[in-house]
């Protein structure tokens, strides 16, 4: 079996929303992970061989010590170091430039869609969205690698294809599509309640938008099985593996696969879905409430969904412009190296990477190439 190669240590309970779709809203907010504690699991996930750590809560953002936790994963050896957020303190362009200066690469926002006063409703603050916006265009500014978890309620699923448009064109490169599990506050918010196959022709416009705008293996859809994403199947995040660890604010350690695992289940008409052995199946609290109706097998192996490349740029696309922007014309071995220098740059390991982001970006005109000596050469195609 493969091991996890992440890392996630919750660090607080605390938050400063109080989101009515939270799976996490019977946590005690006092439950807190100490410094000492913090840095020693780093330095032991390390050891373990993870190769990427992240950060979250509750609000981890409200930890005053978290640029020094992120030095500190940085400081051991992760190329990668994410935090998950609401977004709102890093408005503060200050705290926003401390982190990245301190290491962090990836930092994923959590939007209950993209109109204000829905999303202000929904965390139950107003002015929310207005500050979160700001944290995620500074994060932007600073070249990290930005994405947004987008929540699916009965109050927003409609505007999803519109929230995806609108965050692309923010910048947004990545997007996971949360249909929330009826754990935490969500269990007690019947009115923000709807089953699966009302959501899914939403979830899946969601996809297709991503798809034309040139994101499509970029945006994912979260507790959502294959059969209900039609030409988008291979979206569902449920038949791949998280290789995720998560360490509690407690210090307690759970796999991430293993957990979900004990949560799903998979009934009679799953047996002949082409992703039978793939798939998790459905959450049992989903079964419990909603039942089968709705949800029916995938026979034969699907066509899947053809776009052509789109407008919006992926984290990969965008470091590497970057990298010519400052270096000019560089050598492959030359555009590994200008990355090591971009926050953006979290999961280059090799040429190969470089030869496949070069060839997407030279199909769409925006990079030329050529060949000498045995390297490539790459410029930005109006230089």
């Amino acid at each position: 079996m493969k091991k996890p190669d992440c890392c996630e240590l919750i660090l607080n309970h605390a938050c400063d929303l109080s989101c009515a779709f939270c799976s996490q809203a019977d946590f005690a907010p006092s439950s807190v992970m100490k410094a000492a504690d913090a840095v020693r699991h780093i330095y032991l996930a390390r050891k373990a061989g993870f190769r990427r750590l992240g950060f979250s809560g509750g609000e981890a953002l409200l930890r005053r010590d978290l640029p020094q936790l992120v030095r500190a994963a940085r400081g051991v050896g992760f190329k990668a170091v994410r935090l998950q957020t609401n977004g709102m303190r890093l408005a503060d362009k200050a705290l926003a430039g401390r982190l990245v200066r301190a290491g962090l690469t990836v930092c994923k926002f959590t939007f209950a869609g993209h109109k204000p006063a829905v999303h202000d409703r929904l965390v139950g603050r107003a002015g929310a969205f207005e500050k979160s916006l700001a944290g995620l265009e500074n994060m932007l500014g600073l070249n990290a690698a930005v994405s947004v978890n987008l929540i699916v309620t009965r109050a927003n699923y409609r505007s999803l294809p519109d929230a995806v448009n609108f965050f692309m064109k923010e910048g947004v490169p990545s997007f996971v599509i949360i249909y929330p599990i009826y754990t935490g506050a969500m269990a007690r918010a019947g009115r923000l309640r709807l089953p699966l196959p009302q959501a899914a022709p939403y979830i899946t416009a969601a996809l297709r938008a991503a798809a034309d705008g040139g994101l499509g293996r970029e945006v994912k859809a979260l507790n959502v099985p294959p059969c209900l994403l039609p030409g988008f199947e291979s979206r569902a995040a449920g038949i791949y593996r998280f290789d995720t660890v998560v360490v509690g604010a407690d210090g307690n350690s759970r796999d991430l696969d293993e957990s979900v695992a004990l949560t799903r289940r998979q009934g009679p008409r799953c047996a002949g879905c082409h992703f039978a052995k793939s798939c998790r199946g459905v959450d049992a609290g989903y079964l419990a409430r909603y039942g089968w109706k709705g949800l029916n097998p995938v026979k034969g192996k699907p066509a899947g969904f053809k776009a052509a490349p789109g407008v919006f740029l992926t984290n990969n696309e965008k470091c590497f412009i970057e990298v010519l922007k400052a270096g000019g014309e560089l050598s492959t071995a030359g555009v590994l190296k200008g990355a090591r220098g971009v926050p953006l740059c979290y999961d280059c390991a090799d040429g190969n990477s470089v030869l496949v982001t070069g060839q997407a970006l030279e199909r769409r005109g925006l990079v030329a190439r050529r060949f000498s000596r045995g390297a490539y050469y790459w410029r930005l195609a109006d230089a």
